[in-house]
């Protein structure tokens, strides 16, 4: 990342694109009220709350104490992840607030700053806003937020990375104008609810790359 300067959990970020600045989460809802214990008053006073708005809306929105309780919960029990050893130190950020693509676009690249951090990576998740009905979704086409592409030759033969070749395609097909090397980095193919998917490229400063060469 160059001389990327690391970012500390408590600082808020922004890529320098997107002019919203991003605050992260507090590690274990700390600044915020933790989720109420059961059978508390505070407990069924949320029950009633969640009620209510399931009942009127068919759906309701978690308090951030209860994203980030969740979502390190959920990493902690997902008994296949052998990296979920890390999971009480996950960063939660909370972007459930996010209206535009170049505002997720904005997300993402602080997500990347904060998560490579300078090679000594750090555990992060960024929650935009869930689906709701009869409204489309924010959604990242790529698998992966870096991933270099991969070009389908004429012989049958692919330059790049083999598993990149369709996203390859669909980024060419919807604008990108890509240089056709090795090592490429791909841009990110992002969609918002009011708008069909779009290029944004990443800033080279913070796609963290490693140099290697053979020896012969």
């Amino acid at each position: 990342m160059g001389n990327l300067p690391a970012l500390p959990p408590a600082a808020a970020r922004s890529c320098g694109i997107c002019s919203r600045s991003v605050s992260p989460a507090p590690e274990d809802g700390a600044g915020h009220d933790p989720p109420a214990r059961e059978n508390s008053a505070a407990h069924a006073q949320r029950l009633r709350e969640v009620e209510a708005a399931v009942r009127d809306t068919g759906t309701y929105q978690l308090h951030e104490a209860e994203l980030i309780f969740g979502a390190k919960h959920a990493w902690r029990n997902a008994a296949r992840c052998v990296g979920r050893i890390q999971w009480n130190k996950l960063q939660v950020f909370d972007a459930r607030d996010c209206a535009t693509v170049e505002e997720m676009f904005g997300f993402l690249c602080s997500h990347i700053q904060y998560a490579t951090n300078k090679g000594n990576i750090r555990s992060a998740i960024t929650v935009f806003p869930q689906r709701t009905r009869g409204r489309g979704d924010f959604r990242i086409w790529n698998a992966q937020l870096i991933r270099y592409a991969g070009y389908r030759e004429p012989d049958g033969s692919v330059l790049g990375d083999p598993a990149s070749v369709d996203i390859t395609e669909l980024c060419v097909h919807y604008g990108w104008s890509p240089p056709r090397g090795r090592f490429d980095v791909l841009p990110l193919l992002l969609q918002s609810p009011e708008r069909g998917p779009d290029i944004f490229p990443l800033p080279e400063e913070i796609v963290l790359q490693v140099p290697l060469s053979h020896p012969t």
